[in-house]
Parts: structure tokens; sequence; C-alpha cells
């Protein structure tokens, strides 16, 4: 089979250009013709939904990267909080109130306190 002087991608710019301007225009500069472009039309706009559903699933893959890094920043500040707590990071209340680690309460309604003797606010045992 013979190789072709124009890569693909270079097959699509025609096309995109001749979409723009003539048929004749981008044949004559690009020194092919006109039917040339009629069978790359033929065979590459099959091809053009591929291209559009593959850059909206690369712009949704983008936003989707952009918000799994915004989460795990999220969860790191957590953690460092946590820590700065005396606490290690996913302690519960129940941790803290069976070590004595003092808990902050919030300023909405406050949980009854922990039926030992600790003070702490947190659920009672079932």
């Amino acid at each position: 089979m013979r190789k072709s002087r124009f890569t693909d991608e270079q097959m699509v710019a025609i096309l995109r250009e001749a979409e723009r301007t003539s048929v004749a225009e981008a044949a004559k500069k690009s020194k092919i013709s006109e039917q040339t472009i009629y069978a790359w039309r033929q065979h590459f706009g099959q091809l053009e939904p591929r291209t559009k559903k593959l850059k909206a699933l690369s712009t949704e893959n983008a936003k989707l990267k952009k918000l799994l890094a915004e989460r795990d920043l999220e969860i790191e500040v957590m953690k460092e909080i946590n820590r700065k707590n005396g606490r290690p990071a996913g302690a519960s209340n129940a941790y803290a109130c069976a070590r004595g680690i003092p808990t902050t309460r919030r300023a909405t309604a406050a949980p009854p306190p922990c039926p030992t003797s600790c003070g702490n606010p947190r659920r009672t045992r079932r």
C-alpha cells in the first residue's frame, strides 16, 4: 500500500481549513486535488463524533481530577487538625472520652454528657 504524504493530523487540519474556506482554495493551498479532500472527508467524517466524545471525556476527566485533588486536600487539613487536637486521624469522641482527652462543644445544642465521670459529650451506650 502506498504511503501518504500527509499524516492524519495534517489531513484533519486541511479538512478543517476546507470547512472554513472553500474546498478549491484549501486544495490549491495544500497542492492536492479537490477529490482528495472529498475522499478524506468521507474517511475522517466518521471520526468526528469520536473526537468530540474524546474532548468531552477529557474535560470531564479534568474536572474530576480537580474535585479529587480538592477532596484530598480537605482530608489532609482534617488530619492535621486532628493531630493538633491530640487525637489520631478519624478518632471519635468515644476515643477521646476513654483516654481523658477534652473535646470541644459545638455552638448548637450540646449532646448529653458521657455516662462516665469525664463529662465529655458523646452518645450514651445502647
